[in-house]
């Protein structure tokens, strides 16, 4: 498990490919928008990625990616997961990843961390995960095709 850079979004292609057909609720992933966005939160040190790496491949199988933004309401430093997903038969390390970016928004200085979970993708499991690990239920989204 490590950090990632911008010169590893490439690598993570699979596994974003995976994850996006793993729920209904995630639909087209485009390659290019991945990487001018997530190149530019690690350009501007507002984002972090880490990725769990097959030592022999050079394959990474998952991620967890984040970013800390300042609440436009309070002025507090938070970081809000915006992906989490290992390949389904590597799965089992992905808490390496968790404990990983906790780790850096507490040095980043952040107050709070968002994590989230898909309705449709091991609600429960997610869950119990966030719950053992201290988190609270804060908010429910729903969300709605508008065309």
């Amino acid at each position: 498990m490590r950090q990632l850079n911008i010169d590893d979004l490439d690598k993570l292609a699979y596994a974003a490919e995976q994850f996006y057909r793993s729920s209904e609720f995630l639909e087209g992933f485009d390659m290019e928008t991945f990487k001018r966005s997530w190149s530019r939160f690690l350009g501007l040190n507002m984002g972090v990625i880490f990725g769990l790496e097959d030592e022999k491949t050079g394959e990474i199988y998952g991620a967890l990616g984040g970013v800390k933004y300042t609440d436009p309401h309070n002025g507090q430093l938070k970081a809000a997961e915006m992906f989490w997903y290992v390949i389904e038969e590597r799965r089992g390390e992905g808490l390496k990843l968790l404990t990983a970016f906790e780790k850096w928004a507490k040095e980043e200085g952040c107050k709070y961390i968002h994590m989230v979970h898909l309705a449709d993708l091991m609600p429960d499991a997610v869950r119990r995960v966030y719950e053992r690990r201290g988190y609270k239920l804060a908010e429910m989204a729903y969300r709605k095709e508008v065309r």
